[in-house]
């Protein structure tokens, strides 16, 4: 459930007709679009719009039981544009796991983003934000490569330790590559991202993949 926001509107195409002819019902394209979204858990956005192809039915849970059950998870994508205060809020949501650091003596070590200060930067194309590791505060410079996300991680007083670095650039790096967010039965997963400044403010577009295996709750909370 949202807590707050200044739309939300829902497009769905679908003949009526063969709820009565058929076992499972194909509706689709379906699409979700809202501004200004706001969570319980505090997830926000500017702007979202999201869109499954196909959705699979089941009609006898939808007659019988008046539940939207799928019969296959519906797959599509999702754009969604966050000012840097929804980074801030991303990057520290509390479903996002934390990131730990295996070391050789096999000790495992926090890695943590940190909310506040972060920047969205149209002009260089790039995001910066913070993280607490080692007791030391770090600096994290995401682009958009080729290749994918890429996150540069330099300490920010100190002795510099290029080793440490590079294996913190590479974990945030993978991070982002591999990032699959769920909510409640809907996975997210990151592929690819562009920097703007359309709107009000600098914008980061995050491009995601959606596999809906089952639709939220009303009592999930996210």
């Amino acid at each position: 459930r949202l807590a707050d926001h200044s739309g939300v509107s829902c497009d769905v195409t679908a003949d009526p007709g063969d709820i009565f002819l058929r076992r499972n019902l194909n509706v689709g394209p379906v699409t979700v679009t809202g501004r200004n979204w706001r969570s319980s858990l505090g997830l926000t956005c500017r702007m979202i719009e999201a869109t499954v192809q196909t959705c699979t039915l089941d009609v006898g849970k939808v007659v019988r039981d008046r539940k939207l059950r799928l019969v296959v998870p519906a797959e599509g994508q999702s754009m969604v544009a966050l000012n840097s205060e929804d980074f801030g809020n991303f990057i520290t949501h509390p479903l996002i796991e934390p990131l730990t650091v295996r070391k050789h003596n096999g000790n495992v070590e926090h890695f943590q983003f940190l909310k506040d200060d972060v920047v969205v930067d149209a002009l260089r194309k790039e995001v910066t934000f913070f993280s607490n590791y080692q007791g030391q505060k770090w600096r994290c410079t995401l682009r958009r490569k080729s290749s994918g996300a890429v996150v540069r991680v330099e300490a920010i007083c100190g002795r510099e330790d290029l080793t440490t670095s590079m294996e913190l650039t590479k974990l945030v790096s993978n991070f982002f590559n591999k990032l699959i967010f769920e909510l409640d039965g809907v996975f997210l997963s990151y592929r690819d991202l562009m920097i703007t400044e359309k709107g009000n403010s600098p914008t980061v577009l995050l491009a995601l993949a959606i596999s809906v295996h089952k639709f939220p709750s009303a009592r999930a909370s996210f």
